[in-house]
């Protein structure tokens, strides 16, 4: 059995979704094109395929009827995270994209002024100098201490002195 579709009017189906039949004309041009059928002359709407269409590609606002709920924040982000780079989504699909991306860039460029991040460039530069600092001043012990222990027999004079030695130099990195 072959299901026909149920044609209805441009009017009906603004008083079936609560809108204006100015709403569902400016939809006809492209969100709800594909339900659009010409007949006798006269364009109807497949009532089922519009609303499938209405509902998918219609934002939701205060006084609409969209049936989806917004998808929750995780749910929304599950679903641009799944999608291919090279497909092109629907309407919704991509607003929900462009604003969780455009979120994810505020977020970053906050941290940035607020100094919670810093370019890898500059860690490098940091983690270089201190890197350096670390390696001249243990390898400026030897030269500090080889006349001090030379003529030192004790060990536990000598074990003091590279102590003191060690600690003095690690303290000077941390300033």
């Amino acid at each position: 059995m072959i299901k026909l579709p149920l044609l209805v009017t441009f009017a009906e189906f603004a008083l079936l979704k609560g809108c204006t039949k100015g709403a569902v004309t400016h939809a006809s041009k492209s969100r709800i094109k594909a339900a659009i059928v010409d007949k006798d002359g006269q364009r109807w709407l497949d009532r089922d395929l519009a609303l499938e269409l209405w509902n998918k590609n219609t934002k939701a606002t205060a006084s609409s009827k969209v049936q989806l709920p917004d998808p929750t924040p995780r749910e929304l982000k599950r679903r641009v995270d799944a999608l291919p780079d090279d497909e092109i989504p629907d309407l919704n699909e991509s607003r929900a994209r462009r604003e969780h991306y455009q979120a994810e860039l505020a977020k970053l460029q906050v941290s940035q002024q607020r100094r919670e991040l810093i370019s890898a460039d500059e860690v490098k530069k940091e983690a270089f100098a201190l890197g350096r600092s670390i390696r001249e001043a243990l390898a400026n012990l030897a030269d500090r201490l080889s006349h001090q222990l030379a003529g030192e027999t004790d060990p536990t004079v000598i074990h003091q002195l590279l102590s003191d030695e060690h600690r003095a130099a690690l303290s000077e990195l941390t300033e």
